[in-house]
């Protein structure tokens, strides 16, 4: 994983939310990527009483993807793998079950910012 640049570190800073857990991915040229986490709940935590939930998961997030990179590579690609054949069965049987439907719907809201200049 390579470093970004110190601006582009600061205008990401500076995009964040208050009172969240931040894991950010961002594909490098080299086909590999960076990795940045952010906790901006200003929470301090010394001991087991202050975790909470989203806290520990994020934490939890962090290690696997930096300790077993292989494997959440792995599940990620079969995720969308699973996801696009099941898009594709629903299209070809006219399938309109919403149970189905959720079963397969993207992980991800994605969000277009338009072309980069």
């Amino acid at each position: 994983m390579s470093d970004i640049s110190e601006i582009e570190k600061s205008m990401e800073v500076i995009s964040l939310l208050p009172d969240r857990y931040y894991i950010i991915l961002r594909p490098t040229d080299d086909n590999e990527f960076t990795l940045s986490a952010y906790d901006t709940t200003g929470k301090k935590y010394e001991n087991d009483e202050d975790y909470n939930p989203a806290m520990v998961m994020h934490e939890g997030a962090i290690d696997l993807i930096r300790n077993h990179t292989d494997d959440v590579y792995d599940n990620g690609l079969a995720t969308i793998q699973f996801r696009i054949t099941g898009e594709e069965i629903i299209e070809d049987e006219d399938i309109d079950d919403d149970n189905v439907i959720q079963l397969v719907k993207d992980n991800v809201v994605r969000v277009d910012f338009g072309k980069k200049q």
